[in-house]
């Protein structure tokens, strides 16, 4: 069993990241101590999948308005000898849900608005099947850090302040979150002894107990107490994850590999087919040009998602190959260049509190993993003797004709999308980049941003991780980053867009990335994104 994760001693930016590049493999989280628990790892032997999966636990941990037992988990592995696979554990809804059973409300608030956990299957199978290290090894550092505690951050106590009332209106989650009922403190010791037993109680039984045993029934009935439809049935027939093959797009002489749908990463790769189409420039000097492009090719992605997710489809090959066809490309890319861009009125920005983590080990696996309850603390109730917030997916789910419809069974739409960067070096596709972000549909926009700025504008992952940034709304409105709201910016814009939010430097709302590039001289640069608190370090 490992010893817990040491902090790194590597000397780091004001954005938190390690100032040096190294070859030894690399970790980038939005929590510190998720990130220490994966150098601990790597440094006792683990490979990236190890290191992965334990700063993941960690993650749930320290983070617990973002991920945990209660959500949902996709990665993507990319491996030493050139192959790779996903591991998708995107959730469904309960048995029993209908639009009959659940009201819009419902969806997106309280013990009916969750799909069946993920997280907990997602994480013991990829560890299982692709590491290298026992249950114990990656488990221990979640353990401890919730037993033990972790400072609160002033991150934290900013999400704490803005769904205080409520986590306040339930009485699970107001025990185990708040303070007698007020948001911690800044460095305030946050203990979590209820979830430290859970994961112990997995770590010993096997993680099946969550699904099949004493936990699976713990869970059946703080539901069953509170009005919810999550039922031991769902749990005992829970089937997740899926291993499958991940797609994969040719942009400007790289192959760009993530995840199918339900997943965003179709949406990424179209976006970067449609830029490709719209743009031969292969280094935008022109820094508005390049955001015009950005911002074009996010719309053109989304309103291609629009287009094709209507009607009783399901999630499979054939759909991936339609939305990401030669065709649709032509005909977005027809519609850009003549400036009629049609508006969609449902296209309402959700808040996207997800959590992302990229590893990398020496031996040349790499991990792009992504996990999330959906919003902030999720449904905002939890199972008071478990120790964790129940997730609200089916908040996205339409509830008219669609592809992820309101319905037993329902996948909700993602936006998810861990990414690997690849190019031909020596006879055999090797990375360049690894990603992925949080933040909703800005998880595309962030993910352009930083891959663009790096493959086509030479910029250091550093730099393109914290340069300002834009998203394109469907309902063509901009969200844009200070100080980038200039006049220049706004008077080429406005041809297509109007302007619906100024935000600060760095803001929250923009999402955060989390990447690894490796360099030309061989060695690897890692970034945590500065709208986070996250850290990234090389060893």
């Amino acid at each position: 069993m490992l010893a817990h994760s040491e902090q790194t001693s590597s000397p780091s930016d004001e954005n938190g990241n390690s100032n040096r590049p190294g070859a030894g493999g690399a970790v980038s989280t939005s929590s510190a101590p998720a990130t220490n628990a994966a150098l601990g790892v790597l440094r006792h032997g683990g490979n990236a999948v190890d290191a992965a999966v334990a700063a993941a636990w960690a993650l749930g941990v320290c983070e617990p308005g973002s991920s945990g037992l209660g959500g949902q988990t996709v990665m993507l592995i990319h491996r030493a000898d050139g192959t790779a696979v996903v591991i998708d554990g995107h959730s469904y809804a309960p048995a029993a849900v209908s639009l009959a059973t659940v009201d819009k409300r419902q969806q997106s608030i309280g013990y009916r608005a969750c799909t069946v956990p993920s997280t907990p299957a997602t994480l013991d199978y990829a560890q299982r099947k692709y590491g290298v290290l026992s249950r114990a090894d990656v488990m221990t550092p979640a353990i401890r850090l919730a037993d033990e505690g972790y400072p609160t951050t002033a991150l934290q106590e900013r999400q704490y302040r803005w769904v205080r009332e409520p986590l306040r209106a339930s009485e699970a989650a107001s025990k185990l979150f708040l303070v007698k009922g007020e948001i911690p403190t800044l460095r305030y010791i946050f203990r979590q002894p209820e979830l430290a037993q859970t994961l112990t109680r997995m770590m010993e039984a096997g993680v099946e107990d969550f699904y099949h045993g004493r936990l699976a029934r713990d869970i059946a009935d703080d539901m069953q107490r509170n009005g919810g439809l999550l039922s031991q049935q769902d749990l005992e027939n829970c089937t997740l994850p899926v291993e499958c093959n991940p797609i994969s797009a040719a942009y400007r002489g790289f192959e760009v590999v993530s995840i199918p749908p339900p997943g965003g990463g179709c949406h990424l790769l179209f976006a970067l087919k449609v830029l490709e189409e719209i743009s031969r420039v292969t280094d935008w000097t022109d820094d508005i040009d390049w955001y015009e492009h950005i911002a074009l090719a996010t719309y053109s992605a989304f309103a291609n998602r629009e287009r094709h997710t209507r009607g009783l489809k399901d999630f499979s090959e054939e759909l991936a190959n339609e939305l990401l066809s030669d065709a649709n490309v032509s005909v977005i890319a027809r519609e850009l260049s003549s400036g009629n861009l049609p508006q969609y009125r449902r296209s309402a920005e959700g808040p996207g509190d997800t959590t992302h983590l990229t590893v990398a080990d020496r031996r040349g696996n790499v991990v792009a993993l992504t996990q999330s309850i959906k919003s902030l603390f999720g449904a905002k109730v939890a199972n008071p003797k478990l120790g964790f917030v129940y997730n609200n997916y089916l908040r996205t789910c339409p509830r008219f004709l669609h592809t992820s419809q309101l319905r037993a069974g329902c996948c909700p739409r993602s936006n998810a999308a861990p990414t690997v960067v690849l190019r031909q070096y020596a006879g055999r596709q090797q990375p360049v980049m690894a990603l992925g972000a949080t933040g909703a549909r800005r998880i595309i926009s962030a993910m352009l941003h930083v891959m663009t700025s790096v493959l086509d504008r030479g910029h250091s992952l550093d730099e393109a991780v914290a340069a300002p940034r834009l998203h394109a709304l469907l309902s063509r409105k901009l969200w844009v980053e200070r100080p980038l709201a200039t006049v220049p910016v706004l008077s080429r814009l406005g041809q297509h867009f109007t302007f619906d939010r100024i935000l600060r430097k760095h803001s929250y709302s923009m999402g955060s990335v989390q990447a690894v590039h490796w360099l030309d001289d061989g060695m690897v640069a890692v970034a945590a994104d500065p709208r986070r608190e996250g850290l990234a370090c090389a060893l």
